[in-house]
């Protein structure tokens, strides 16, 4: 007897392959059998007709590194058919690291994933991966953070990370790949990383190669001497760490925004070349034109030095506030935007802002510099702010990007992730429609082909990050299954109402548990801490 049947179905197995209707058995959390199972008893069964059948979807890219901890179910990802999250994004992580190291990076980062009281009592990759084994409704995979690292290596200093420095480094992410670390990821546009060079970055991703993980990459926007076109210095440094270190290469976020929409080919101009030069890259996007953060994202460098406790001293201290406000204008690739909105604080005093743009709340404010009015609410805040991007005004625009991101996802490198902020009442709609967006946005304009596009979100990051009994729907395989409405299933996030359920995912199950159904977690905790 199978626990799961599910019958009737279209089966989309995650290979790319044409669809083909079939019955699947599932036992003990693993496929058993795929075909006409006839009338084959089950203790569950699920009817498919009309439906298609996938394997679970892979979140490449998602900050749920806290707040999983807190909502466990998190039916924001459920709901999009999500099934695996890999954590660790943009080297923005916890360990490994000492309890003083791990206090100081939990408030820093509070305005990204939350600060809230979980107990932060463990040191390693490995201890901290347990905390979410069996514990969570989702499959989880980690990436040995760069800041994480370089904390531990130099502290929150701008300093070369040269000698045994480097050396120390070196043997932490050796040994966070020993402890079931799945890559190396960093991003440059965030401290202590930003302090970080090319030659440091080559050598920890010596180690990456040696241990056959790739290197994932956030690339950066913070330069000591600004190159004249800084977007495309920022791939092409990252294919040089690549290149010089042997690791293969995974690009965070990469896709056109209303500054290139349409120019696909110029973007993709640098890889394209270095794929023809036998380099191992992938990338991943999601489809949604703005991006989302944490407000530390637009303060220089020289503010953060010392870490969070000398940073909230410089924006409490007036003078020095409005240097930082100053240099946020003229010295930054990434200037605020006055239509940049707050998306998390964690008082109720300024819980109004949430929702606001920031030129709306340096007026509420009485502020007259926007910049100086962000950080007036980040001191209020002790740090924890988050925010996003909104949208290009011009439809024209809107329909250019959506075009651009189905020809990326259409290549056979490229696959999803979210990007998602799962803090505060306004989060980015990506929270909650990535995946179904992607679904609907492809059955509209009739390409890539269904098959192709469930590739992309299964078997292509299964390949890329090692894992070896995800991403497709075969015997033997754990049991991460979508049933879905391919007519119907759609997104209805939105940036004015982002806290909304996709339709037309019927189903969703976790090593074989059904995680998901009839609109709502069922509460089922049988997520993996990935490789096992």
């Amino acid at each position: 007897m199978f626990d799961v049947l599910i019958k009737n179905g279209h089966v989309i197995d995650g290979t790319g392959k044409p669809r083909c209707r079939a019955d699947i058995g599932i036992r003990d959390g693993r496929i058993e059998a795929i075909g006409d199972l006839g009338v084959a008893a089950a203790k569950e069964v699920i009817d498919a007709t009309g439906r298609a059948i996938c394997p679970g979807f892979i979140d490449t890219h998602v900050h749920l590194d806290i707040m999983l901890l807190v909502d466990r179910a998190n039916e924001a990802s459920l709901s999009q058919g999500i099934t695996t999250v890999i954590l660790g994004q943009d080297g923005l992580s916890y360990a490994p690291l000492s309890p003083a190291n791990l206090r100081t990076y939990a408030r820093y980062l509070g305005g990204l994933n939350g600060y809230p009281d979980i107990g932060w009592d463990w040191q390693s990759v490995s201890e901290y991966r347990a905390r979410f084994h069996r514990q969570v409704a989702l499959n989880t995979c980690y990436q040995v953070p760069h800041g994480a690292v370089r904390l531990e290596a130099v502290g929150f200093q701008d300093v070369p990370l040269i000698g045994e420095d480097l050396e120390r480094a070196k043997r932490l992410v050796a040994q966070a790949f020993e402890e079931g670390a799945v890559a190396f990821s960093t991003g440059l546009s965030y401290y202590p990383q930003s302090w970080s060079t090319t030659e440091e970055l080559v050598e920890l991703c010596k180690v990456a190669a040696r241990s056959g993980r790739p290197f994932v990459i956030h690339t950066r926007t913070v330069w000591r001497t600004l190159p004249s076109d800084w977007l495309t210095a920022a791939t092409v440094e990252a294919i040089e760490i690549g290149r010089k270190s042997g690791a293969s290469v995974h690009f965070s976020h990469f896709r056109t925004t209303p500054r290139n929409a349409g120019r696909v080919a110029e973007l993709m101009a640098p890889i394209d070349e270095a794929l023809r030069q036998g380099l191992d890259i992938t990338l991943e996007l999601y489809p949604y034109p703005s991006g989302s953060g944490f407000v530390m994202f637009l303060i220089p460098g020289w503010a953060h030095e010392g870490g969070p406790e000398a940073l909230l001293r410089r924006v409490r201290d007036p003078a020095t506030r409005r240097r930082i406000a100053r240099s946020m204008w003229q010295e930054s690739t990434v200037p605020p935007a006055l239509d940049d909105v707050v998306t998390y604080v964690p008082s109720e005093k300024n819980a109004w802002a949430m929702g606001l743009t920031f030129e709306a709340i340096a007026r509420r404010m009485g502020v007259d510099d926007v910049a100086e009015a962000i950080l007036v609410l980040l001191a209020e805040e002790n740090l924890q702010v988050g925010y996003r991007g909104s949208p290009p005004g011009d439809v024209q625009i809107w329909e250019r990007l959506n075009q651009d991101f189905l020809e990326l996802v259409s290549r056979p490198y490229y696959m999803v992730g979210s990007d998602s902020i799962h803090i505060g009442r306004h989060p980015h709609p990506r929270t909650w429609g990535t995946f179904p967006r992607f679904l609907r946005l492809a059955r509209e304009r009739g390409y890539p082909t269904l098959e192709a596009l469930i590739n992309r979100m299964t078997e292509v990051p299964a390949r890329r990050f090692g894992l070896k009994d995800r991403g497709t729907l075969e015997p033997g395989k754990a049991a991460d299954v979508v049933v879905f409405d391919p007519e119907t299933v759609r997104d209805t996030a939105t940036y004015e109402n982002p806290v909304q359920k996709a339709v037309g995912i019927d189903y969703v199950l976790v090593n074989g548990q059904v995680a998901y159904r009839d609109g709502r977690a069922t509460g089922v905790l049988a997520g993996r801490a990935l490789p096992e």
